[in-house]
């Protein structure tokens, strides 16, 4: 029953199927992480600065640099974990909306406040006409977009606004928690030359940053899982190897050498369980959106390189015993 090879090629079908799925909630997980982290990456720094400039001091200092091109900077007022004021330079990453579009280059010069909202407020939005507002601080804000995933995350609560440019000198920084994220590795010296800084550091109390061992502990879960998958593999090449002894005594009797048994024995495992990983693969790729599939593939091709290794280790220490 063991050494069956439709059951074989189903059992590593079932595995491969299990891991593209794995994966698929480690990148569910991720995006979840980066959105309640307002879409920030982990090259978000917090500031605060010696002087008590204006934002519309900070942006202009940026605007004008040649030393960093691509960032965003979010002015969250301090007591609010529900509003955010936005500006963009260059190419910097845009939250996934289900409506409207993202502010553009324009907005940030505009003497007009626009905001982009997430899909929890939608609800909210008073429209007139053509055009969808949202009422903060009394005042009624044009919304150009809603921003949101299939998958809940704390983005779906939050306010971005784009300041006009009267809003932003009026804005003073020391009322604001204050942080500058870079679009390509955004350092630190650059900052500090460009603006009078006082203090920068990562911010990690929103997890913009995950050392290793959080990122292991916000996906335990999917980590027990594939190393549950590799535990269900290893337990079907013993079930093989042991229920092939009488099989390997009699070709060793029929005079074949061990090494022709071995590599014959390989030959057949590796191709099932290939076979049945690439089907199970294909199978979990075409139900489940993965958004990359380089971490997928380097763990089923090093889970499928190691069972191959297992399995000859194996098969040839049962020959030993068997001569």
């Amino acid at each position: 029953m063991f050494r069956n090879k439709t059951l074989l090629t189903l059992l590593h079908v079932g595995l491969a199927f299990l891991a593209v799925f794995i994966f698929f909630k480690i990148q569910q997980r991720d995006v979840v992480i980066r959105l309640n982290a307002h879409n920030l990456s982990s090259d978000a720094y917090e500031v605060s600065f010696k002087q008590n400039l204006t934002a519309a001091d900070v942006t202009e200092k940026l605007t004008r640099s040649k030393r960093v091109d691509d960032l965003q900077v979010h002015f969250q007022p301090k007591g609010s974990k529900n509003l955010t004021y936005f500006f963009g330079k260059g190419s910097f990453a845009t939250p996934p909306l289900l409506s409207g579009s993202f502010f553009s280059k324009s907005d940030f010069v505009s003497d007009l406040n626009v905001a982009v909202v997430g899909k929890n407020l939608s609800s909210k939005l008073y429209q007139p006409k053509d055009q969808q507002y949202l009422k903060v601080d009394g005042k009624f804000i044009p919304v150009i977009g809603v921003m949101g995933e299939k998958i809940n995350s704390e983005l779906d609560r939050q306010i971005f606004i784009a300041p006009s440019r009267q809003k932003l000198a009026q804005m003073k920084t020391s009322h604001y928690r204050v942080i500058i994220d870079g679009e390509r590795g955004l350092k630190a010296a650059d900052l500090k030359s460009i603006l009078p800084i006082k203090r920068i550091a990562k911010s990690h109390e929103q997890q913009f940053v995950l050392t290793k061992w959080e990122w292991a502990t916000s996906h335990k879960l999917q980590l027990c899982g594939l190393v549950i998958l590799v535990i269900m593999a290893c337990l079907a090449i013993l079930l093989w190897v042991r229920s092939s002894q009488g099989l390997y005594q009699q070709q060793l009797s029929a005079k074949y050498s061990a090494q022709q048994v071995a590599l014959r024995e390989w030959g057949t495992y590796s191709l099932f369980n290939g076979l049945g990983t690439l089907l199970g693969a294909l199978l979990g790729g075409l139900i489940f959106e993965v958004q990359n599939y380089l971490p997928l593939i380097i763990y089923l091709v090093a889970a499928f390189a190691l069972n191959s290794l297992l399995f000859d280790l194996l098969v040839k220490k049962g020959l030993r015993k068997i001569q």
